[in-house]
C-alpha cells in the first residue's frame, strides 16, 4: 500500500476550549491551521480526504471544498475525538485510513510509510508510540474499527484508550522528532508554532534574545546555549545590538588608519575567517545584518528590546516583562532579593510558555524546536502536552 491507497481523516472537532477561540482557523503565516493540514495531506498523495468535525459550518464547507475533502459530521455532539474517528471511518471508501488531529502543523506524512508496513493480517489499528505515549490521533485504522468507536460512544465510553483496548492493535514505537507531534492547543503553543513557521520561511533560522534591562543575563543565557546547540552540529552566529556604539579598530593598525582616513567600511580576510566593519547613518536592522553572515545554520540576536520573531524574552524583575506578538517564550528568574513574582506581575502560563532563566536544557529544547531541528530523547515529551 501507499498513501494513495488509504484515506486521510482529519479530526477537527472545533470546541477549542483550551485555546479560547476556534483554533482550526488560527492564522499561520497566511493560511489557517486547518488549511495547512489539508494542503499538506493533499500534497502527500491521498486521493480521499475526509474532514471530520462536530458540526457543519460555511467555513468548514469552504475549506473542505478548497482541498477536495469530504465533510463528515459527528452524529452526537460533545463526544470528542472518538466521534470524529467514528464519523470518518463510517463514510470512508478505502480499507485503511490515517486519522490525524487537525492541530498538528508539523506532522511529516513520511511517517505513514512505517505504519503501512504493519497494516496487515487481522490488525485493526496500527498505533504509533513516541517516548512511551500512544498517538491515537496519528494512527492507522481499519474501516471496521469504526463499529467499536460507534458502540463505545453509544454506551458512554468516549475515551480513546478505553475503545482502543477492544481492538486488535499493533503498537509501533517511533524514534522521531517529538516536534512533529506538537499540538496547537493553547495560546502559548500557538506562539511557539508561529515562531517555528517564521523560521521555516527563512534560509537560515533566527532566534532573538531580549530583555527590558541590562543585568538580566542575556549574554550568560546565550553563552550557555551556544555549546548545547553546537553539540547538534549547528553553526551559530551571534549578532549583538549595542546602544552605546563600539570601536573595533586598534590604534595604529591598518584598519584604524583606513577608518580614520574616512573609509565607510573596512574588511579583513584571514585564513581562518573575516570581519567587516561597516559604518551606517542609522541603526541597521538585525535581520539585514544577519543576511550578510554566511556559512551558519542559526542566527542569534541579542538586544535590549528589539528583535526578530521569534523572540525569547528574559525577565529578572527589572522593568516590565517584554511580551508582545513577537515573543515566543518567557524565561523568568526570581528577583535579586529572592522574591517570587506574583501572578499579576507575569502573563498567564496559558498565554505564553514560561521557563526558568537558569535552565539551559529547556532553552536548548526550545531553540531546537523553534529552528525546526529534531528533538530526541525523553525530554522532548514536553512538546507532546503543550
Amino acid at each position: 500500500m501507499n498513501l494513495s491507497d488509504i484515506t486521510l481523516i482529519v479530526a477537527a472537532g472545533g470546541r477549542s476550549t483550551r485555546m479560547g477561540r476556534d483554533k482550526r482557523f488560527l492564522d499561520l503565516a497566511g493560511e489557517t491551521l486547518l488549511a495547512r493540514m489539508l494542503r499538506k495531506g493533499r500534497a502527500a498523495g491521498f486521493r480521499e480526504i475526509i474532514l471530520a468535525a462536530e458540526g457543519e459550518t460555511e467555513e468548514l464547507r469552504a475549506v473542505a471544498a478548497a482541498f477536495g475533502a469530504r465533510l463528515a459530521v459527528d452524529e452526537r455532539p460533545a463526544q470528542g475525538p472518538a466521534a470524529a474517528i467514528a464519523a470518518g471511518l463510517a463514510v470512508m471508501t478505502a480499507e485503511w485510513a490515517l486519522v490525524l488531529s487537525g492541530d498538528m502543523p508539523f506532522y511529516d506524512f513520511d511517517l505513514v510509510r512505517a505504519l503501512l508496513s504493519e497494516a496487515h493480517g487481522d490488525r485493526q489499528v496500527v498505533l504509533p508510540t513516541l517516548l512511551g505515549y500512544w498517538q491515537p490521533l496519528a494512527a492507522l485504522y481499519r474501516r471496521e474499527a469504526g463499529t467499536a468507536f460507534a458502540a463505545g460512544i453509544a454506551r458512554g465510553d468516549r475515551k480513546l484508550g478505553i475503545i482502543l483496548r477492544e481492538l486488535a492493535i499493533k503498537e509501533l514505537p517511533l524514534t522521531v522528532d517529538a516536534g512533529l507531534f506538537f499540538n496547537v492547543n493553547t495560546p502559548a503553543a500557538y506562539r511557539l508554532a508561529l515562531g517555528r513557521i517564521a523560521n521555516e520561511r527563512r534560509a537560515v533560522p533566527m532566534l532573538s534574545v531580549a530583555a527590558p534591562a541590562s543585568g538580566t543575563g542575556k549574554t550568560t543565557f546565550i553563552e550557555r546555549l551556544i555549546p548545547r546547540l553546537a553539540a547538534h552540529d549547528i553553526r551559530i552566529a551571534v549578532i549583538k545590538s549595542d546602544a552605546h556604539g563600539f570601536q573595533l579598530d586598534t590604534k595604529g593598525k591598518d584598519t584604524d588608519r583606513f577608518t580614520a582616513a574616512g573609509a565607510s567600511a573596512v574588511a579583513v580576510s584571514a585564513p581562518d575567517g573575516y570581519f567587516i566593519l561597516q559604518k551606517t547613518q542609522v541603526r541597521e536592522n538585525l535581520g539585514d545584518i544577519a543576511a550578510k553572515i554566511h556559512s551558519v545554520e542559526l542566527y542569534i540576536t541579542e538586544s535590549r528590546s528589539r528583535g526578530t520573531f521569534p523572540i525569547v524574552s528574559l525577565y529578572r524583575g527589572k522593568g516590565e516583562p517584554l511580551v508582545d506578538a513577537q515573543t515566543a517564550v518567557l524565561f523568568v528568574k526570581n528577583a535579586a532579593d529572592g522574591r517570587a513574582f506574583s501572578a499579576a506581575e507575569l502573563p498567564p502560563e496559558q498565554e505564553i510558555l514560561r521557563a526558568d532563566l537558569d535552565d539551559p536544557e529547556t532553552a536548548e529544547r526550545l531553540a531546537l524546536f523553534l529552528m525546526g531541528r529534531p528533538l530526541y530523547g525523553a525530554d522532548g515529551a514536553m512538546f507532546l502536552t503543550m
